[in-house]
C-alpha cells in the first residue's frame, strides 16, 4: 500500500471509528454535554483535530508527500464545524469561507508558472 493511500486508510477508518463511538455514546446517554454541542458537532471536531494530527505526521516524516494546501483546509474545516457547535456563536461559516478563500489567493499569488 502506497504511504499517502495508508494515510488516506488511516483518517477514513479513525473518523468512522470516532464517528461510531460519538453517536453511540449519545445513544446510550453517555456523550457529555457542553453548550449547544450535538453529536455531529463532537464528530466533526473529533475529525478535525484528527486530520490535523495526521498532517502533522505527514509533514514531518519524510515516509509520506507533505499535504496538501487543500489537505490542511479541510483539516480546518472540519475542526471549525466541530468548535462551531460549542460556541453560541454564528462565526464558523464566515470563518470557513475565509479560509477557502485565503487558501486559493495563497496558491495562486504562490504556484510556479
Amino acid at each position: 500500500m502506497k504511504a499517502d493511500k495508508k494515510l488516506d486508510s488511516l483518517f477514513w477508518g479513525g473518523a468512522l471509528l470516532w464517528a461510531g463511538l460519538v453517536f453511540g455514546g449519545e445513544a446510550m446517554g453517555i456523550l457529555p454535554q457542553v453548550g449547544d454541542a450535538s453529536a455531529w458537532s463532537w464528530v466533526f471536531l473529533g475529525a478535525g483535530i484528527y486530520a490535523l494530527l495526521l498532517n502533522l505526521i505527514s509533514f514531518s516524516s519524510e515516509n509520506y508527500t507533505n499535504p496538501s494546501t487543500w489537505d490542511w483546509v479541510w483539516a480546518g474545516i472540519f475542526t471549525i464545524v466541530g468548535i462551531g457547535g460549542f460556541t453560541a456563536l454564528p462565526i464558523s461559516w464566515p470563518l470557513i469561507i475565509i479560509l477557502v478563500g485565503a487558501a486559493i489567493l495563497g496558491n495562486a499569488l504562490l504556484a510556479r508558472n
